[in-house]
């Protein structure tokens, strides 16, 4: 197949790079006012284009709105796909799952989700506009549920599941697995809060090794507790 000349890859790139810094600008003022209040003009202002770009790369403001939630999913995506794809595997490899390998892929995967929500700031960005359709589904509301939310919780109750040695999940294993990642939101939405009462004036590799022992231990005291009964 014959590849673009120099300058239509040019093109490409500064067309991409308006479409990230639109997308960028329009999660922020999303999460802010939501889709009715949040104003075309000082997105367009804030991405540094101007507003007849945003019809042109993204259809309407709808459009803009329904684009920022598959860009989270994707960035989110991008973050634990290495982990995700790992417990994908031993769920799907038709053998015996070892209780102690899928443990292992359980702490892989919260460890991502750590790094993904906790030590990533731009996920304290996505949490405005993720809140807001948690407690009022609108458009993009789907979009998170069946590629980000329901799938993840599952992956995680199928882990803990395999932990304990079940073939299924049941519905303690997704309460515990929605339980789980629902304590990170501390750092999303409740990041301030959490700085503050932790004593901690930012967020780096030091305590995101905090918070990965805290979750390990999580993870190994409800495997443990239902294994032992």
């Amino acid at each position: 197949m014959a590849q673009p000349e120099p300058a239509a890859r040019g093109t490409y790139a500064k067309s991409a790079d308006t479409r990230r810094a639109i997308v960028d600008a329009a999660i922020v003022a999303f999460g802010e006012s939501g889709l009715e209040g949040a104003s075309t003009r000082s997105i367009a202002a804030a991405a540094g284009v101007n507003q007849p770009a945003l019809n042109y790369h993204f259809g309407s403001k709808d459009g803009l709105y329904v684009e920022c939630a598959r860009a989270i999913v994707e960035r989110f995506a991008a973050g634990t796909a290495s982990a995700s794809a790992a417990a994908v595997a031993l769920l799907a490899s038709g053998a015996p799952i070892d209780p102690a390998r899928a443990l292992g892929r359980l702490h892989e995967l919260m460890d991502a989700l750590v790094e993904t929500l906790v030590l990533n700031e731009e996920a304290a960005v996505w949490a405005g506009f993720v809140a807001r359709e948690m407690n009022a589904p609108g458009a993009a509301f789907a979009i998170l549920y069946e590629n980000l939310w329901q799938p993840g919780t599952e992956l995680a109750a199928r882990l803990i599941g395999a932990a304990r040695g079940q073939k299924e999940p049941g519905e303690d294993a997704r309460l515990e697995a929605l339980m789980l990642i629902s304590n990170l939101i501390a750092f999303t939405n409740g990041r301030r809060v959490s700085k503050a009462i932790m004593g901690w004036s930012d967020i780096g590799p030091e305590q995101v090794v905090a918070v990965r022992r805290s979750i390990a231990r999580q993870i190994d005291a409800l495997v443990t507790a239902k294994t032992g009964e």
